[in-house]
């Protein structure tokens, strides 16, 4: 009879540890088809709270100081629990644990999913993509699904089976500790699915993810090629045509948010070190950017970010700039983003029979004030002129530049020139003053900056982002 009850205790104890095994590695991840072509997981993000309020910029973002994110959340939170009774730590715990976005068929543009407004947020969530879903982890499901009715100003209503539908095309349903809301009901049903069975999930057939697994980030996630987008002015996307995948992670330590787009390419190259004299630019623009002129591709995917459309004059254009870049040693590009003001400095240009390549792209000079006027299809008006060792071609005339020249302190002499000058194996690198800009727009002054740049190393592509 000892020996019957002892096998049972055996039996009772390998399936505990089975179960252990099995459920104590469970992951948001895992709700993920491999099928899927992007996701992007926000880790535990109660617990990064306090670092992110000491980055200037989120700083500003959340704080009474600036926009009033916090409070004008806690407010709706707060009027969401007297008209429907569900407590506001339903959501606050919710957005403070593990939260994913997945999508198939779509691309993911992350400068157009970065708003000032609140409402953006819950109309994003309101459009779900037919193959998109989000997913939080929670301990009270048929409660947040209450929440988002609210703050989606949706009605809702129970399919039975733990399922639910939030207006006409948004699907809920939760397994385990996690709450999926989807934009169609296959859509929701699949990812249910996939959270039972490993080998449907993406997490556990693409070994990359180990990384994002062990690793402690804020922001993490995993696209395949043609996915992802970045848009910035004099930034080109980012080239995924001849890669195999993206991986993107970021942190948030010391005042600053780092964030880093990793590429594995199919080809191999390797980004030289760069010399360069951007730093004695005038201090006159809240953008500066540094390329290698002899990336000629670089070079002209980076100009032709600032227009719009194309036309005849404008591929002559570029065939132009294509010829500068081959003869000088740099392009820096300088500006104001919210005017959109821009000027291109080929930098040791030393070139031949530069004022008949202007003349034969419909330059006009003008011999009082030494420069070329171009006038393009769409209202653009250039002026191109040269100054020693270089050739200008923007929106700022000569006469105003050289006013810079002669009263502006220089770009080193700004505080943030040292972390930029720091940066010395590129592709491209790019400084914004974020302070200037919120300032200018809406008045407020946020001690801000951002700096941007993209170097090769082997068969990988590193685009790294730092926000203070």
């Amino acid at each position: 009879m000892l020996a019957v009850r002892s096998k049972r205790i055996i039996v009772f104890l390998m399936f505990i540890l089975f179960v252990t095994t099995i459920f104590a590695d469970s992951d948001i991840l895992d709700l993920v088809h491999k099928d899927y072509d992007f996701v992007v997981r926000v880790s535990q993000a109660g617990t990064w709270y306090d670092e992110i309020k000491k980055v200037p910029f989120f700083s500003f973002i959340l704080g009474r100081k600036g926009l009033g994110f916090e409070d004008s959340f806690i407010r709706i939170l707060e009027d969401m629990r007297y008209k429907t009774g569900v407590l506001p730590s339903v959501v606050q715990d919710a957005i403070s644990k593990d939260i994913i976005f997945a999508s198939k068929g779509i691309d993911i543009n992350f400068s157009e999913i970065i708003s000032f407004d609140l409402n953006f947020y819950f109309e994003f969530v309101k459009s779900i993509a037919a193959n998109s879903f989000l997913a939080f982890q929670t301990n009270n499901p048929s409660q947040l699904v209450k929440a988002l009715s609210f703050l989606l100003s949706v009605s809702y209503k129970s399919l039975g089976n733990n399922q639910y539908i939030l207006g006409d095309s948004l699907y809920c349903g939760f397994t385990g500790k996690y709450l999926v809301v989807a934009g169609s009901k296959t859509a929701l049903e699949l990812s249910l699915k996939t959270s039972k069975t490993q080998d449907m999930q993406l997490s556990r057939t693409t070994k990359v993810f180990d990384r994002l697994k062990a690793g402690t980030f804020l922001i993490s996630g995993y696209a395949k090629p043609n996915v992802v987008k970045i848009n910035l002015p004099g930034i080109a996307q980012l080239d995924t045509e001849g890669s195999e995948y993206v991986l993107f992670y970021s942190t948030v330590s010391a005042g600053s948010f780092y964030a880093t787009f990793e590429q594995k390419n199919k080809k191999e190259a390797n980004s030289k070190k760069a010399s360069e004299n951007i730093g004695n630019i005038p201090l006159a623009w809240n953008y500066y950017l540094s390329i290698p002129a002899g990336n000629t591709d670089e070079v002209i995917n980076s100009i032709s970010q600032w227009f719009q459309g194309t036309s005849n004059d404008m591929n002559r254009f570029l065939d132009f700039v294509s010829s500068l870049s081959k003869s000088s040693a740099n392009l820096y590009t300088v500006g104001r983003i919210e005017s959109g003001d821009f000027l291109f400095i080929f930098d040791n240009y030393n070139g031949k029979n530069f004022e008949t390549s202007v003349t034969k792209i419909g330059g006009i000079y003008d011999n009082q004030k030494q420069e070329w006027v171009l006038n393009l299809q769409n209202n653009i008006k250039l002026y191109i002129y040269n100054i020693s060792n270089r050739v200008f071609i923007g929106t700022s005339e000569r006469a105003k530049y050289e006013m810079y020249e002669k009263n502006r302190t220089k770009f080193k002499d700004f505080p943030a020139y040292f972390d930029f000058s720091k940066i010395l194996t590129y592709e491209f690198k790019l400084f914004i003053d974020i302070s200037d800009i919120i300032k200018s727009t809406i008045g407020f002054n946020v001690p801000s900056k951002m700096l941007m740049w993209k170097y090769n190393s082997g068969y990988f592509s590193y685009y790294k982002i730092v926000i203070s």
